[in-house]
């Protein structure tokens, strides 16, 4: 029984859910666990603060259920659930967040915001290192832009700019200006750890 709901898609879930299947609801939570709660805690930054929250938003999902239209889109519909959880963790926190707030570079309002074979060791703890950098870069890049980077790794841009409730076009120049910042420090870190074994 449990293979058979592996193979339903998260409408045909949701859908046996509001019929009375709550295993269908736990599915759909080991489906998305990994994926929705590294989003949240790579814009919250707490995860004290994402564990909160991503009880939060699947209890929403819990309670809401029954109104979610079945369009192939449940994807887009969670992550815009947990995003509105996560500007609302912000205004809590700090009373004067405010949706018309810049990004750092001061150009876009936050209200627009808001990743075969064995391996040898050494080739593992490269690749070990080289997540780690990347990891780094992505924190440090404004929080529109580090949504973007996260989101790709699960979503087409199209999904994204669903979620996001954003022109496609607006989604693809921040993802590219994004991934130019990011191999913009990767590059300046390359450098540094070659001047200084030099």
């Amino acid at each position: 029984m449990a293979n058979e709901r592996n193979a339903l898609t998260d409408d045909e879930l949701i859908g046996n859910f509001v019929r009375g299947d709550a295993l269908a609801f736990e599915e759909l939570v080991l489906r998305y666990k990994n994926s929705l709660y590294q989003y949240i805690l790579v814009m919250t930054g707490d995860e004290g603060a994402a564990g909160d929250v991503f009880q939060e938003v699947f209890l929403s999902v819990y309670k809401s259920a029954q109104k979610y239209q079945p369009q192939g889109k449940f994807k887009a519909w969670l992550f815009r659930l947990a995003r509105n959880r996560v500007l609302n963790y912000f205004r809590d926190k700090d009373p004067l967040f405010s949706l018309d707030q810049t990004d750092e570079e001061g150009k876009e309002p936050l209200h627009e915001i808001l990743p075969s074979g064995e391996e040898l060791p050494l080739q593992t703890l490269e690749r070990a290192e080289l997540a780690e950098e990347i990891r780094k870069a992505a924190l440090a890049l404004p929080p529109k832009q580090r949504e973007m980077v996260y989101l790709r790794q699960y979503m087409s841009f199209k999904d994204i700019a669903q979620t996001l409730d954003l022109p496609l076009g607006t989604v693809l120049a921040t993802s590219h200006r994004a991934i130019k910042k990011m191999q913009a420090m990767l590059l300046k870190n390359r450098e540094v750890v070659y001047e200084t074994v030099r």
